[in-house]
């Protein structure tokens, strides 16, 4: 069994802990200093700021999965206390967004499980943002592989 995702902490526990508590702080600093008499504008924009970056991690963050493992004719994904084991030719489709922060593999697959049917994970690092990920190459071959025996 050998681990096929990145590392999701910093994108989905510390950054978001770090907009949003810099939104409250600039929030509650404007209400001490008097200035939402003023201006609305410094109540107005973090609270739209906080509702724009909710929707924004919800949709390019919040569903990657923990952890991915390869366990060759299939993955085990868990995200928190929940897991969901894919078999290889099972998989319908296979997108990746590599130009994009943090990079993400997209796997749709046939049936529904408790995690969904599109699971989202980010490979690991690579140290040149401009070439292929080989680890997602591999697994497309692998998946047609499966999928034609």
């Amino acid at each position: 069994m050998k681990k096929i995702s990145g590392s999701t902490f910093y994108y989905k526990k510390l950054f978001p802990s770090i907009w949003f508590g810099f939104l409250a702080f600039f929030l509650v600093t404007s209400f001490a200093a008097g200035a939402q008499q003023e201006s609305k504008i410094f109540l107005i924009m973090p609270i739209f700021m906080a509702v724009f970056g909710f929707f924004l991690f919800k949709k390019l963050i919040w569903d990657l999965a923990d952890e991915v493992f390869d366990e060759g004719d299939s993955l085990l994904f868990r995200k928190g206390k929940k897991e969901q084991r894919v078999q290889l030719k099972d998989i319908i489709n296979i997108s990746y967004a590599q130009m994009s922060s943090p990079e993400k593999v997209v796997l749709l697959v046939r049936s529904d499980g408790p995690i969904g049917k599109e699971l989202a994970f980010n490979p690991p690092m690579k140290f040149n943002p401009f070439s292929k990920n080989s680890l997602v190459a591999k697994l497309i071959e692998r998946v047609d592989r499966a999928r034609n025996t």
